[in-house]
């Protein structure tokens, strides 16, 4: 696999959410996934960074992304004007992007610190295994459906913490491929959000398609195991939904991650 580079874009949000909204790009929920992945494909096509994350509570908004494009040749590319959507392609301010080689070789056994946000869900199949799959919060399907709920009193039961069941979920993640091994993590925000992917258009012979499920921020330290798969899972990302905002892993060296803000 080619190395990586991180792109960093400081999008107009306001105009891009005007924009995206006015052809049905945001849900209900208001969440931009579906928006950022239809904008930096028309800006970008095949060199889009994937996956990427939206870090909308920073002071100055920003995009993080992962490309296999050579900074060069994207930066290059990343001045064509575009040919439709101009006006949510300018939301982005390609002219401000930055981008930054990624190392090419993986150390196995460097720990790194990170910070991620993923939708930690499981597919499942009814009953019989027959019918569509479907997705499952990670953390209600580690709960027993005959054992009473969490929120009910329960002697000497003890429940899994909706913490532990997302770190357990991240550290397969991580293995995948053989790629790292996850030696501490905690969540630092939790939410349920809606989230849209496939929004109707003219001729597309789909439906509006919106999902809820959970939506959490994971921080902590990894070691990698192996060099290549940890860069094939850095380009691939983690989990479901890698397309539209989650799974994008953030590294950093040993003890530089600091609270937020």
């Amino acid at each position: 696999m080619s190395g990586l580079a991180l792109v960093r874009l400081a999008p107009d949000l306001d105009r891009l959410a005007r924009a995206a909204a006015a052809r049905g790009l945001i849900g209900r929920g208001g969440d931009f996934g579906y928006a950022l992945h239809a904008t930096l494909a028309a800006a970008l096509g095949d060199i889009a960074p994937k996956p990427f994350l939206l870090r909308a509570d920073m002071r100055r908004p920003e995009i993080l992304g992962y490309t296999s494009a050579d900074p060069t040749e994207f930066r290059e590319l990343s001045r064509l004007p575009p040919i439709d959507d101009a006006d949510l392609v300018e939301a982005l301010r390609l002219a401000e992007i930055e981008v930054r080689a990624l190392p090419v070789d993986w150390v196995p056994g460097r720990t790194l610190d990170f910070e991620t946000r993923v939708r930690p869900v499981l597919r499942t199949r009814p009953e019989g295994r027959t019918g569509r799959t479907s997705e499952r919060d990670a953390f209600l399907e580690a709960i027993d459906p005959d054992e009473p709920s969490p929120t009910d009193f329960t002697p000497h039961r003890v429940w899994p913490t909706r913490e532990r069941v997302y770190a357990e979920w991240l550290s397969r993640e991580l293995a995948r491929g053989g790629a790292a091994r996850l030696e501490t993590a905690r969540m630092i925000a939790f939410r349920r959000t809606r989230v849209l992917r496939r929004p109707t258009q003219p001729g597309a012979g789909r439906g509006r398609v919106e999902s809820e499920g959970p939506d959490a921020i994971l921080r902590g330290r990894l070691r990698i195991e192996d060099g290549a798969g940890f860069a094939a899972l850095l380009g691939r990302g983690l989990g479901r939904h890698r397309a539209f905002g989650f799974g994008m892993l953030l590294l950093t060296p040993p003890g530089r991650l600091i609270e937020r803000r």
